[in-house]
């Protein structure tokens, strides 16, 4: 793992993406239509950026045992208030749109860029948790049909007719009469 400066340098340019590692990846069990949009290394391992939320993923080493990833907290847009940096070194991320309630803070390389790319992000966000958010309500709303009590068994098919060639009456396709004018089925 490369080294994370103390203190950023204005000459340093734009934050590039790190890459994340597949462990990394495969714990975060994203939502549907949830994609990574960014990531930064932390000392023990990242801070990830997807369209919806900021979550840590980091490797939990135990004596004896084979490292695991794990995610930590997770800052959801709809409700992350504007990351702010700590001591020139450190982002901060807190619940509740006004600053109160749980936060974390997360070593990085340019904090102050990585507050501005998440800060740019939370709107776009917001504005995705309020579409999946009224999607549901109106999935919700929808009528539905009640399930059968249990103990009952529902039988459903599809019963086909055939007009008779002689009077135009609907019947069954396994008779052999027309039930109305009794003339042979053709």
């Amino acid at each position: 793992m490369p080294p994370l400066s103390p203190r950023p340098d204005a000459a340093e340019g734009p934050t590039v993406p790190d890459p994340i590692d597949p462990g990394a990846r495969d714990e975060l069990e994203l939502l549907g239509g949830e994609r990574i949009v960014r990531c930064w290394r932390t000392p023990f391992g990242f801070l990830v950026m997807t369209n919806l939320r900021c979550v840590r993923v980091w490797r939990k080493a135990e004596l004896f045992a084979r490292p695991e990833w794990h995610t930590g907290p997770t800052f959801l847009f709809y409700n992350l208030s504007a990351p702010r940096v700590v001591a020139d070194r450190f982002v901060q991320l807190s619940e509740g749109r006004d600053g109160t309630g749980a936060s974390s803070r997360f070593l990085v390389r340019n904090p102050r860029e990585v507050c501005q790319e998440i800060d740019d992000a939370r709107s776009a966000g917001r504005a995705e948790w309020e579409t999946r958010k009224e999607s549901a309500d109106r999935e919700l709303r929808r009528p539905r049909s009640l399930p059968a009590p249990p103990g009952t068994t529902v039988i459903v098919r599809e019963v086909v007719k055939v007009r008779c060639s002689y009077c135009g009456a609907l019947m069954d396709t396994t008779a052999s009469l027309c039930p109305a004018c009794g003339a042979p089925v053709r």
